[in-house]
């Protein structure tokens, strides 16, 4: 596996620093930001598999993915990941020429799983739903088994400087929905709780997902007292993060 090559294409810093450390231990990797950046690497190198993000800046994961297609790289097999859920969604992206289908939030094991099934085999798409239940979390500060997933691939530093960045990520993220809000912004409130749920979700951060995904909820459907509401929650759960990613034991290398 040491000789596949994985090509990781995330706009999300915390999604592409995760998916480095753990694919990193199975074989070689390279990263870009956006379908414009994964193009220009295409051209210039070759890869096994790619990684695609479906929302990015500059040019999204599906025309990304098309164009690569059409280059050298047809034969290539590319991985959606996108925060849809649905079935029909899943199956529209296969048939527009993906090879599989995963949905933030990314568990490690199933990430991995996926691409070992698809390097080591070249096996054909599953017919599996994999999309993750929001109905199964736990409403808990932090879901042990996903820390003890990620533990399983990196070293204990690795994945808490992963939780740090993260946090400092989501109070910035915060402070600038506020600051929108001010300015009658929920569009970019939206936005900034929708790369919260993200993150949150695929780090087990349970309780800051649970938030993110009702206030950005509450933010498309210009809900605007309970969007502020849940906007100073989640800045009261953040700092209960934080406080408890310093104090846990699990991260005591």
């Amino acid at each position: 596996m040491k000789s596949k090559r994985v090509l990781i294409v995330d706009d999300n810093d915390i999604n592409r620093k995760l998916f480095e450390n753990l694919i990193g231990q199975i074989c070689f990797f390279k990263s870009a930001k956006n379908g414009v950046e994964a193009l220009e690497m295409l051209q210039q190198d070759s890869f096994d598999l790619i990684l695609m993000d479906i929302q990015m800046p500059k040019m999204d994961g599906i025309t990304a993915m098309k164009q690569a297609r059409l280059s050298n790289h047809s034969d290539c097999i590319i991985i959606a990941v996108t925060a849809f859920a649905e079935l029909e969604d899943r199956n529209s992206f296969l048939e527009q020429g993906f090879d599989e289908f995963l949905v933030k939030p990314i568990r490690p094991k199933e990430l991995l799983e996926c691409i070992n099934k698809f390097l080591r085999e070249k096996a054909s798409p599953s017919n599996e739903n994999n999309t993750h239940s929001e109905n199964s979390i736990e409403k808990v500060i932090l879901d042990r088994k996903v820390v003890n997933q990620l533990l399983r691939y990196n070293k204990v530093e690795n994945i808490k400087s992963i939780y740090l960045e993260f946090l400092d990520e989501c109070e910035k993220l915060v402070m600038d929905s506020l600051a929108s809000f001010n300015r009658s912004d929920l569009k970019i409130i939206s936005e900034n709780l929708h790369v919260i749920k993200g993150n949150s979700g695929t780090l087990g951060a349970n309780k800051i997902f649970l938030l993110s995904k009702e206030g950005e909820q509450n933010a498309i459907e210009e809900k605007w007292t309970e969007t502020k509401k849940t906007l100073h929650s989640l800045q009261d759960e953040i700092l209960n993060f934080k406080k408890y990613i310093l104090e846990e034991t699990i991260f005591i290398s």
